[in-house]
């Protein structure tokens, strides 16, 4: 220190080492305290400045419930899994059952019930043709006009045209056995050559069994060449039950497909149709399959051979990825089979979604559940830690904290090769203002105190209520010099601004013994020592802060 003379009403701060302590200044002047803090703050700002963000922050969180917050947060996180987990498989189970439901519905009700649909349109919209062409076989006067000598070609003529103008037919025709002539209603009547393939359907009707009439075949239209019609042609007998030729009715095969399609559209299903030997003769436009046989489908392949000795039944393949359930059964009038499949992939998209949309709002409920719960976990475990770590009344830590908090604090400052400094503070003749004045202005004059005590305190350093009225502060990275400085500043500032409640005005003083910590030294070991420094302090007049000795004990490490 400056050997400049100082004012005669103060004491002065000597060249001696920090362990000595400083001298009462109760009786100094306003000019001597100002002098005093100035000089104090000087040696206080020397200290070591701590890392950044302090360990005073660190203070709110209790090391010791740090196990417990980690118990309960893994048991939170298995209990939202384990609900997930039990949404999930209900989910599942709801879908899986309704699918299975559906599949069922869909084999047994839905499925056979749209084929008896179908095949209720195709007898009021396809078995007509062949009715017409029954009617045009036992009519008298196609049968009398064929046993005559030489018929003539007009009233033949005539009648076709009035049955294509009646029934709506595409084309109908006559064919005399004895002369292979081909009537048609316009002037293209010619002679069939047996021999061309165009014309084979001709030897197939003569060579149908007794008990068969007619034969329903897909073949070129014989008055439009390029154009196919599904042809009904009937054997015509005369009274003697002999073969006098064939004769029938012809739909445009576009129509057909036309109302095929209107099937599919109606109920949601592929629809076509296979003769004996399982060849696709017929279905709708989209089709690609058409003239193909079964057997040659690799995924209908296994099951041809069931569907075509069969006249009807149900079955179910997998068919590009999805299962499809099929129906078939035998339509007699025109001897095919009637094919119904229905792909499941519509049908179940609706409830996978359903599943989905499920699913989601099962992550979403445990998402909130768990979120919920780690913000209401976490309210309750800052409220448990500051219960645990802090003093209700003061807001400072408690002894508790205070030593795990010294126990880092140590531990930092060895590695930082940094200083680590132990203030107690006590409140003189608190006893008695309890006694005056009661318990609460006892408590404000603690809170005051702390108040006081904070506003000279760095980031880095933490204030602790021993017991009572006994204050313990862990100064970090700051020296006994520096230490004294700080409590020099403390007590000045105290006795400065009295405490002032209502009516209630007290001026206060207070002791302190300051110490720093050794080697591996805890906390009630280096607050013993400065316990020691307090009670000489207060032996010597109060209203003073003493330093205990700076000396290490032969065991100690340096």
């Amino acid at each position: 220190m400056s050997a400049t003379r100082q004012p005669s009403c103060c004491l002065t701060w000597q060249q001696a080492s920090p362990a000595k302590s400083l001298m009462s200044t109760a009786a100094s002047s306003p000019p001597c305290r100002a002098w005093i803090a100035e000089a104090v703050a000087l040696r206080y700002d020397r200290c070591t400045k701590p890392p950044q963000g302090g360990f005073f922050m660190m203070t709110n969180h209790m090391p010791s419930l740090q196990p417990l917050s980690r118990i309960r947060t893994r048991t939170l996180w298995l209990f939202c899994s384990a609900l997930f987990v039990v949404f999930f498989l209900m989910s599942w189970s709801s879908y899986y059952v309704a699918q299975h439901s559906i599949n069922r519905q869909i084999e047994e009700n839905s499925l056979p019930l749209t084929s008896d649909n179908v095949y209720s349109h195709i007898q009021r919209d396809l078995v007509q043709p062949i009715f017409v062409a029954s009617l045009m076989a036992h009519d008298t006067f196609v049968r009398d006009w064929a046993l005559q000598d030489t018929p003539g070609t007009a009233p033949m003529q005539r009648y076709l045209a009035e049955i294509d103008r009646r029934f709506g037919t595409v084309v109908a025709f006559f064919v005399l056995d004895r002369t292979r002539q081909l009537y048609l209603p316009d002037d293209d009547s010619h002679i069939i050559d047996t021999h061309s393939p165009r014309y084979d359907w001709y030897e197939q009707v003569k060579a149908l069994p007794a008990a068969q009439s007619y034969l329903v075949t897909v073949g070129e239209d014989p008055e439009r060449p390029g154009k196919f019609d599904i042809l009904i042609d009937h054997k015509v007998f005369d009274y003697q039950n002999r073969l006098i030729g064939v004769t029938g009715v012809g739909l445009p095969l576009e129509q057909v497909r036309a109302l095929i399609d209107s099937y599919q559209q109606r109920y949601q299903r592929t629809i076509y149709f296979t003769d004996r030997d399982g060849r696709i003769v017929l279905g709708s436009a989209s089709l690609e399959t058409i003239g193909q046989p079964l057997q040659a489908q690799p995924d209908m392949q296994p099951l041809a051979s069931r569907l075509l000795s069969s006249p009807s039944g149900s079955y179910s393949i997998v068919k590009n990825g999805g299962k499809v359930y099929i129906n078939a059964r035998l339509v007699p009038e025109f001897d095919w089979y009637l094919i119904v499949e229905e792909h499941v992939a519509p049908s179940h998209d609706a409830i996978f979604r359903t599943f989905l949309i499920n699913v989601a709002i099962a992550a979403a409920i445990t998402l909130l559940v768990l979120g919920i719960s780690l913000l209401t976990q976490g309210r309750y475990q800052r409220r448990l830690t500051r219960q645990a770590s802090v003093d209700p009344l003061t807001e400072a830590l408690n002894r508790r904290s205070a030593e795990e908090l010294h126990a880092r604090l140590r531990d930092e400052c060895q590695r930082r090769g940094a200083p680590l400094s132990i203030l107690v503070l006590d409140v003189d003749h608190f006893k008695q203002i309890n006694d005056r004045h009661g318990h609460p202005a006892g408590d404000r004059v603690l809170r005051h105190l702390v108040d006081r005590i904070r506003q000279h305190m760095r980031d880095g350093d933490a204030i602790c209520r021993w017991g009572g009225e006994e204050f313990v502060l862990l100064l970090n990275g700051c020296n006994q010099e520096g230490a004294l400085a700080l409590a020099e500043r403390i007590r000045l500032s105290l006795a400065q601004h009295p405490l002032e409640a209502g009516e209630l005005q007290l001026s206060l003083t207070i002791s302190g013994g300051i110490t720093e910590t050794r080697h591996n030294e805890p906390l009630g070991s280096v607050v013993q020592r400065a316990d020691t420094a307090l009670y000489a302090a207060k032996h010597a007049g109060r209203n003073r802060i003493h330093a205990a000795p700076a000396t290490l004990a032969p065991d100690s490490k340096p």
